[in-house]
């Protein structure tokens, strides 16, 4: 049995994303049903259990605080497929499943409750339950401290956990080593540039 209820873990979803809809009650009834599925009665002590959401929205909030499987503790995986999904996978048993939201699902619309709208639908109505098997996670990807350190041969940063790249005898981050990222660096900032705050 689950040590909080269904309000328990809503509230505290809620708190952690800043308001109520129907992508935190989806996301908290995924999350409990895995918890549930595993036998883990108590996601806060209990340290195996590891979620990969499919989407960036509402419900990977929801699915981070209920199943405590946060980014920074390397519990939650981010896999930006756009889909209300997410496996869990439970490393003590090396078991892992995957609750994704039914296309058929009834739909909370604007406006509705979406508490009292839900709780007329019972989960088999609301999501599909599919085992899964997931490739090994690398001991670099595991819940822990981090296993490897390297520093950019390019521009000095410090590389964790096995994601620099290594070419003729040299390492390098994604950036220095040609690859796509999210930004483009421009200028660096002198101290009292960025301690001033934001210029006119």
């Amino acid at each position: 049995m689950l040590k909080r209820t269904f309000e328990e873990d809503l509230e505290r979803a809620v708190a952690f994303h800043g308001h109520l809809c129907g992508g935190q009650v989806i996301g908290t009834r995924m999350a409990r049903l895995a918890l549930t599925y595993f036998g883990i009665d108590d996601a806060d002590t209990y340290r195996d259990l590891v979620a990969f959401v499919e989407c960036d929205r509402c419900l990977a909030d929801a699915v981070t605080v209920v199943a405590n499987c946060h980014i920074g503790r390397r519990r939650l995986k981010w896999y930006d497929y756009g889909i209300m999904s997410a496996s869990f996978y439970d490393m003590a048993t090396g078991r892992a499943i995957r609750i994704s939201q039914r296309t058929d699902a009834p739909h909370c619309g604007h406006g509705t409750d979406p508490v009292a709208f839900f709780a007329e639908v019972p989960d088999a109505m609301l999501f599909h339950v599919h085992e899964v098997e997931l490739p090994d996670l690398a001991p670099e990807d595991l819940p822990s401290g981090s296993r490897k350190t390297l520093v950019c041969d390019g521009c000095g940063e410090r590389v964790h956990d096995g994601r620099a790249i290594e070419r003729d005898g040299r390492v390098y981050c994604r950036r220095c080593a040609g690859e796509h990222v999210y930004y483009v660096e421009g200028r660096e900032l002198a101290p009292e540039e960025y301690a001033a705050g934001p210029s006119a």
